[in-house]
Formats: C-alpha cells, structure tokens, sequence
C-alpha cells in the first residue's frame, strides 16, 4: 500500500474484542465492515490455536471486501494466515524484526504512547503509529494515563508517519481526534460493548465519513 493509502485505511479502524461474551470476533468484524470500517486489527492477548480458523475467516472476509487486515502482536499468526500487516507494542516484537517476517510489503504499526517512546522508537520500518490512551479506557487493564487530545497533537506534530488514536474514542469525540491531526481513529468497545452494535457502529462510521457498505 502507498502512504496515501495507508493514511485512507486507518480513518476508521476496528479492533476486535478478545473480552467480550456471546460476540464473536468474525461477528464483530462483520458487524464492523457493513458499517463502513477501513481497516480491521486481530487483538487476542489470549490466543490459542483454537481460534486459528477464525482468524483465517476473517483474513478472507477482509481480502473479499478489500480491506487491510493486520493481526497485534503476534508476528507468525499473522504470517501463517495470511495477514496483510501486524500492529506491535512497545513490549513486544521490534518493528524491524517484524518487517522481516512480514516481508516489504506488508503493513506495520506501532504503538506510541509518550513523546519518549516516540523518540526511542526506530520507525524505519513502520508504516503508521497508534497513539492513546486519548481518552480513558477500560479497555486495557495495563493502559498507560490518558493523554488527551493536546498530547495526541504534540505526538502527532512530531510524528513522521500518520497516526492514529486510541482508547476511550467513540462517535462523540471522534472529530476532535481528527481536528487535532489524527488521520484516523481506532475503536474497539464503543460498538462491541454497545446494546447495539449494529446502530453504534453506524455512528461511528458516520463521524469518520465513511460510507457504510451494506450487507452481504
């Protein structure tokens, strides 16, 4: 994907939930995708082969619909399905580790919680930085303290690649990421905990501009 292309794709970008019961992690994608996503991330700090074949349906769902699919963290799931990138931590595998098994043309992220990170972060082989807490969440029981959306501009000021933010984002305050610079917004439990993920997930795609695609 070019620079361009990738800034696209990250402007509603959807995270599974690997915490919520009774929601699958393909029906959230696909609940995800009819409302307009642009990008789709496999999260699962707790994956077990088990899950493999899921994963591999949602890599197809994804290549179908022509969406960019990358898996967190974990380097070989996303080799071995197939995936078009990989999203790593600041604790997990190096970035340049990760473009070597990935190969040049996959997508790779990173994240970027403090403008420290940033500066000790070798972004050669990155395509894009995921920056947050923007706002406090829940979704991560180790979540760094929010930054909120001065610091989400001073990291996206100093930044050489697009980010996008994370954590406590939703249809109310997407637009304030994006005037403060943030080429895209990533969201994971404002439509997966939702009481209607179909309706949220409408709305968010709504904030973000972003045309839904209608079901299959």
């Amino acid at each position: 994907m070019t620079p361009d292309s990738i800034r696209e794709a990250l402007r509603f970008y959807f995270i599974t939930d690997d915490g919520v019961d009774g929601f699958a992690a393909l029906d959230q994608v696909r609940v995800a995708i009819e409302a307009g996503a642009t990008m789709i991330q496999y999260r699962n700090k707790s994956f077990s082969l088990d899950a493999f074949e899921e994963v591999e349906a949602i890599g197809r769902l994804c290549r179908d619909k022509k969406l960019p699919f990358v898996v967190n963290d974990n380097v070989l799931l996303a080799r071995a399905v197939g995936a078009d990138g990989i999203h790593v931590g600041q604790q997990d595998a190096l970035p340049r580790l990760a473009r070597r098994v990935m190969g040049p043309r996959a997508i790779v992220g990173v994240s970027v919680s403090t403008m420290a990170e940033l500066e000790r972060t070798d972004l050669a082989s990155c395509d894009y930085i995921g920056t947050g807490p923007t706002f406090r969440t829940g979704t991560k029981v180790d979540a760094k303290a929010a930054h909120g959306l001065a610091g989400l501009r001073d990291i996206v000021n100093r930044s050489p690649l697009p980010a996008v933010a994370i954590g406590g984002i939703g249809p109310a305050n997407a637009l304030d990421c994006f005037a403060h610079g943030a080429a895209g917004v990533a969201v994971i439990t404002c439509i997966t905990r939702s009481t209607d993920p179909v309706e949220a997930a409408a709305a968010m795609a709504a904030a973000c501009g972003v045309s839904a695609r209608g079901s299959w």
